[in-house]
């Protein structure tokens, strides 16, 4: 962590840490729960970027969350966050991951079970619909994913904790969140849309996969969790 007490421009560093971060790991840790999103809504390429746009989008809020939190508390009530407390958050922050996955997973099961073959169009029957308005469900899906911290992250929070002031707190995770959203999930995540949305025969298929994946995968995160 020295480094980083010795920036110039800890506000630069964070962008260019999360810009990084974002091609190294950041793109690989969440495009299994885009892309299975974007699948079981059955988004074109467009749609799929709007969804990858709407998942970041929940990350970084989640982000400036931790930070404003990890300020307050350290400033006004004197508790003392480390990386003790940075773990205890990582377990219950999996639970809420793997609860909210399989949650938005088992919706586009059963909207997939009510729908028949001949008339499911995913793309107008939700898509047009959410047309104007915030995808929640992506939204909630990148911020149960946000609330995991990863370790460049946790390294921000505890310099700007000693060293920085309450704002410092708050967008020194925000900044370093917007870097990891400029990576190649962008472009994967609407090529995903693109490439599913090349067999219209098979939506519903590709939905319940979809929704399928995402219980795997919030499946998978309980399970690390209690494993660990």
């Amino acid at each position: 962590m020295s480094f980083l007490i010795e920036m110039t421009n800890p506000y630069i560093e964070a962008f260019t840490i999360g810009l990084i971060y974002g091609f190294a790991f950041c793109t690989s840790a969440c495009l299994p729960y885009v892309a299975s999103y974007i699948a079981g809504v059955g988004a074109d390429f467009r749609r799929g970027v709007i969804i990858t746009l709407t998942y970041n989008l929940g990350r970084v809020a989640a982000y400036a969350m931790i930070g404003s939190l990890s300020g307050i508390l350290s400033s006004i009530f004197r508790f003392v966050v480390d990386e003790s407390t940075i773990a205890t958050l990582q377990n219950y922050a999996s639970y809420a991951l793997g609860a909210v996955t399989i949650a938005i997973g088992a919706n586009i099961l059963l909207k997939s079970r009510k729908a028949s073959n001949c008339t499911l169009n995913i793309k107008s029957a939700n898509l047009d619909r959410q047309r104007g308005k915030i995808d929640v469900y992506a939204f909630l899906l990148g911020f149960s994913r946000g609330l995991i911290i990863c370790p460049p992250l946790a390294m921000l929070l505890l310099y700007a904790i000693p060293f920085g002031s309450p704002f410092d707190n708050s967008i020194l995770p925000v900044l370093f969140g917007i870097g990891t959203t400029i990576s190649p999930i962008l472009l994967l995540g609407g090529f995903t849309g693109w490439l599913l949305n090349k067999a219209p025969l098979f939506r519903r298929t590709l939905s319940i996969v979809g929704g399928a994946a995402l219980i795997l995968l919030g499946i998978i995160a309980l399970a690390s969790t209690i494993i660990s």
